[in-house]
């Protein structure tokens, strides 16, 4: 990374797509300059001599990605250069969120939510809309589910597919996060307000981890034989 001055982060979200993690992850370390793994996601760290070729390197590494892994929520930051790293990472991390919970189509960057980045700029608003879900701190099995429907444009079917359960078991523990929280999942108002809580949630716990915006550790594992 000595030689080059620009840089763009990508980041693909597992949220709902765990499965693919191991062989997004190969791919990732084949084709970039640095690389930040979480439980959640795998950001890759792409560098170019300019702003236009490290877009195009991010275009074909995207492409390369979706080629590969269908359907993968993918998050771009703008270009920046090295100081810029850890910003870089956690607006990338926070697009892929947003692809994740089916906010926008991959790839997307963080200026297509102008919404949800004034909650998340806002400590007080942050806060009010994370402590929606504090009744389910004893269940994280409500919280995935929660993450999962809404993720899925609230497709129960597709949910009980994906965890495996009955379409029964996916509808029980909607009731019960409604009797909770209060907030029912299955109407607007409900499904609008807690989609606005887990960004917020989703949100303070990347910056609680390496690589976030409050972390002082380094923020990349550079890679000896990437690809460029």
């Amino acid at each position: 990374m000595a030689g080059a001055t620009h840089l763009v982060a990508v980041t693909v979200d597992f949220t709902t797509c765990v499965d693919r993690r191991r062989q997004v992850c190969a791919e990732v370390l084949d084709h970039c300059a640095g690389h930040l793994i979480t439980p959640g996601c795998v950001t890759a760290l792409l560098v170019g001599a300019s702003t236009r070729a490290v877009r195009a390197e991010q275009e074909r590494f995207v492409r390369r990605l979706e080629k590969l892994f269908a359907n993968l929520p993918i998050g771009v930051s703008r270009v920046g250069r090295g100081a810029d790293r850890v910003e870089l990472v956690a607006e990338a991390r926070r697009a892929a969120m947003y692809a994740s919970l089916a906010l926008a189509a991959s790839p997307t960057g963080v200026d297509a939510h102008p919404l949800e980045e004034a909650m998340l700029a806002s400590d007080v608003l942050s806060s009010t809309m994370t402590a929606l879900l504090d009744p389910l701190a004893d269940h994280q099995e409500f919280i995935h589910t929660l993450y999962l429907y809404l993720a899925f444009d609230r497709d129960r079917q597709r949910v009980a597919r994906h965890l495996a359960v009955h379409a029964r078991t996916v509808d029980y523990r909607l009731r019960r996060i409604a009797a909770l929280t209060g907030l029912h999942p299955q109407t607007v108002s409900g499904a609008g307000k807690l989609l606005a809580a887990l960004i917020s949630r989703t949100h303070r716990r990347l910056v609680a981890e390496p690589g976030g915006q409050r972390s002082n550790r380094p923020v990349f594992v550079p890679d000896d034989n990437c690809a460029k």
